[in-house]
């Protein structure tokens, strides 16, 4: 019951900034994602499409799966995006934007995507409230080249962005600038971050989405308790059976030794054994 109180309290505080947040806004209001994305790009989209709510890709039972804050479609154009809210600076963007990639296509291919040139166009956007690359910049647009000769063109359909709210430099449009503004919690006087700022309110008071996000973060936290708990018993399973070769102690002196309670021997007894 704590930690549900904890996490309404935290509701009422989230703003843009939030996967959650920020997935929901993009989703209820999807011609608002559609103009955020030409001004970014500065790409005409006439339609955009979701073709899954929420899209979660795992490609085994045990790899990495990835849950994408926006996932959209152009309607008119072989073109997919791919939208990160990423507020953790954690010195690994770029293989973060790199597995997303991976595990985008491989599941286009997956989904009926036979040809590898009908894959088409896709776009990584991160938005993150630091500089990454330490530039100053809004925007930072990578795309892969030769470094032989950059002229030389390599079209493997594949743009990341980056965009820093924290930039200094003229390089973005003035509703981009406002975007990235209020991304970084400053008051902005401009038409289309005032709608933003009207779709997350509604966004906060929807009691739909209340009641998601509660019970999204609660089952979060009960699978981060048993990836502990998993962890814990590996770590004294692998003690047990140290203690057992290096001593040539029973299992049960090697519990005990390592204060292993009577009742827990049992599970690790049946473990010992597989």
């Amino acid at each position: 019951m704590a930690a549900k109180q904890e996490i309404e309290k935290k509701w009422e505080s989230l703003t843009i900034q939030n996967n959650f947040v920020f997935g929901k806004v993009m989703e209820s209001n999807p011609d608002l994602c559609r103009r955020l994305l030409e001004k970014i790009l500065k790409v005409r989209i006439k339609e955009i499409s979701y073709p899954e709510r929420e899209k979660t890709i795992e490609m085994r039972s045990d790899s990495k799966g990835i849950r994408i804050d926006v996932y959209v479609e152009d309607k008119n154009k072989n073109r997919s995006f791919d939208i990160e809210m990423q507020v953790a600076n954690n010195d690994v963007l770029e293989d973060r934007m790199r597995y997303y990639q991976d595990l985008i296509d491989m599941d286009k291919l997956q989904k009926g995507t036979k040809k590898y040139r009908k894959l088409g166009e896709t776009y990584i956007i991160f938005i993150c409230p630091f500089d990454y690359l330490k530039d100053k910049r809004h925007i930072y647009t990578i795309k892969e080249r030769c470094e032989e000769n950059p002229e030389l063109k390599w079209r493997n359909k594949v743009t990341k962005i980056v965009l820093n709210a924290m930039g200094e430099k003229d390089d973005v449009s003035a509703d981009v600038k406002a975007f990235l503004d209020y991304v970084a919690g400053h008051q902005v006087n401009n038409q289309f971050v005032e709608e933003l700022d009207e779709t997350v309110r509604q966004v906060k008071t929807s009691e739909k989405w209340r009641l998601e996000y509660v019970t999204y973060e609660l089952a979060l936290q009960e699978r981060e308790e048993q990836g502990e708990e998993r962890g814990r018993k590996e770590e004294r399973l692998q003690s047990i059976r140290n203690l057992m070769e290096s001593m040539h102690w029973t299992a049960e002196k090697a519990m005990n030794a390592l204060k292993i309670p009577i009742i827990e021997q049992k599970k690790y007894i049946a473990l010992l054994q597989l």
